[in-house]
């Protein structure tokens, strides 16, 4: 009988994808990441698509660091706990929490993550 706070979508879901958003975006663009909330999803863009030797069958899989300076300050300030693990932690997040997956679309210019809401 007591009140629990149910939330639509997992923190650690949210956090990890946003903070990739950062991580990985093309920084010679000037286009900033975004995130935009609707009723039923968010969505996560950031600029420039997968880099390196990561491709949409390893996306979970492997690393490449467009900005490995940035990566390693935001693992030294604490935002990042494990290296090539954040995809892997939103998507337990989302399926515990009873989320539909992360979809990811991508192409070489832009990384889209779409974080569905759940039913009601």
């Amino acid at each position: 009988m007591r009140e629990t706070s149910v939330s639509d979508y997992p923190d650690v879901a949210i956090r990890e994808i946003l903070l990739n958003a950062i991580m990985h975006r093309d920084y010679q663009s000037n286009t900033p990441v975004k995130l935009y909330w609707f009723s039923d999803r968010i969505e996560i863009h950031s600029p420039g698509g997968l880099y390196g030797e990561v491709t949409p069958e390893t996306l979970e899989k492997r690393s490449s660091y467009r900005n490995p300076v940035l990566a390693e300050a935001m693992r030294a300030l604490g935002y990042v706990n494990r290296y090539g693990y954040g995809i892997q932690r939103a998507k337990a997040a989302m399926e515990k929490s009873g989320n539909p997956p992360i979809k990811f679309e991508l192409d070489d210019r832009t990384f889209l993550a779409t974080l569905p809401g759940r039913a009601t």
